[in-house]
């Protein structure tokens, strides 16, 4: 539990594949951001490819990351495995946040000012105040997710599939992740439904997604869909066997 007694120990934990243009501009905020939370104890996991360049690797690190080569595959689902593997062991609170400046690095405090009242903090679009910059399509594309994740696997949240959230250190270290793509996000927050049972309390506050500052993205639309299919059945079959 946080206190106002007690410093803010927080690791913040960023997939990063190819991403070091955007990584100039969203590590040194974020330390901004979080160096004016008082007393707070942060480290900054930057979770890159296993052939990153020693160039990038101190590039990173002078920039205020702590670079963790994910594995043992450069997939999502290992870098999100290899990030919660590397938080310290001092660490109460993870956020997880994406590298591409597509999630506010001044929406960290806000997180932080729900822990005390939730298991997971979730920086929603779809809440009350909450946008997304994403086309038209995206946009029905992910709300339809969303909803089919939440109807059907009885997850009390609008924004499932947002990787911009506020967990306990302690339950990711009680979970076992699977999913190879970016439906491990979905999938992690299943597993903390099946770690608490009903008594699980999300928190949604609203957020903003933006459009990523440089590169392209990682996701392809075809193997996304497929990807996410398989684990929403899949899970929706562990979640009726747990039951049984």
């Amino acid at each position: 539990m946080v206190t106002s007694e007690q410093p803010v120990r927080l690791s913040i934990v960023t997939p990063a594949y190819d991403e070091l243009p955007n990584l100039r501009e969203l590590l040194p905020e974020i330390g901004r951001v979080t160096g004016s939370i008082p007393g707070a104890i942060v480290e900054i996991l930057v979770v890159v490819p296993g052939a990153t360049t020693q160039a990038d690797l101190d590039e990173i690190s002078a920039l205020g990351g702590r670079p963790i080569l994910r594995g043992p595959t450069d997939s999502f689902g290992d870098a999100i495995r290899s990030g919660i593997a590397a938080v310290d062991g001092w660490s109460e609170l993870v956020i997880v946040m994406d590298a591409d400046g597509s999630h506010d690095p001044s929406s960290i405090p806000r997180l932080i000012a729900e822990a005390n009242e939730a298991d997971v903090v979730v920086a929603s679009r779809y809440v009350s105040g909450g946008e997304t910059d994403n086309p038209v399509l995206l946009k029905v594309m992910s709300r339809a997710l969303n909803l089919a994740y939440r109807v059907i696997l009885g997850i009390n949240c609008k924004d499932v599939s947002t990787n911009f959230k506020l967990y306990k250190a302690a339950d990711l270290r009680r979970v076992e992740l699977t999913s190879k793509d970016f439906d491990v996000v979905e999938e992690l927050l299943f597993r903390l439904k099946m770690l608490h049972g009903r008594h699980l309390v999300i928190k949604e506050i609203p957020d903003r997604f933006f459009e990523r500052k440089h590169g392209v993205t990682k996701r392809q639309l075809g193997p996304f869909v497929v990807s996410y299919l398989k684990t929403l059945i899949y899970l929706s079959w562990l979640g009726r066997s747990a039951k049984s």
